[in-house]
């Protein structure tokens, strides 16, 4: 599975379903959290899940993310089946998840910390060397800076 970096990538990202859940369902036991959920997400498009507490919006969420595998249906990334992948893998694709507090770093810029979310599933991200001006981790975070400023 290609990240982000990666420009074939990258250019998915102006066009298609950056997410695609068809039919999801989840359940523990007797309780079913999550039943036949569809619904696609453009790139670039910013959606809502609402509904009153015990509603499966987070279990839904964490099906999305791997954390909980799903009973049925298939979770896709940019077209990627990413239905059986674990959490680790989703994330090196770059399918992220923020909490309600979201600010890691809060005495950096939001670039720093778009530029250290790229990094941390690039290749080399293990380097302590500093990249270049030209390098594609940071003409990632550029780009993801651009497209949250729309």
């Amino acid at each position: 599975m290609a990240s982000i970096t990666d420009p074939a990538k990258r250019e998915l990202l102006s066009t298609g379903d950056a997410l695609r859940l068809e039919g999801v369902s989840k359940r523990f036991g007797a309780l079913q959290a999550v039943e036949d959920v569809s619904f696609s997400v453009a790139a670039g498009e910013r959606r809502a899940v609402i509904g009153a507490n015990g509603a499966g919006k987070t279990t839904l969420f964490n099906v999305i993310t791997g954390d909980y595998p799903a009973n049925a249906g298939r979770v896709r990334f940019f077209g990627d089946d990413v239905t059986a992948h674990p959490p680790y893998e989703r994330i090196r694709a770059g399918m992220r998840r923020t909490y309600q507090s979201s600010l890691l770093f809060r005495d950096l810029t939001v670039r720093d910390n778009l530029f250290l979310a790229v990094r941390g599933v690039s290749r080399g991200r293990f380097n302590f060397l500093r990249p270049g001006r030209s390098s594609t981790t940071r003409a990632a975070a550029e780009d993801l800076l651009e497209r949250a400023a729309r």
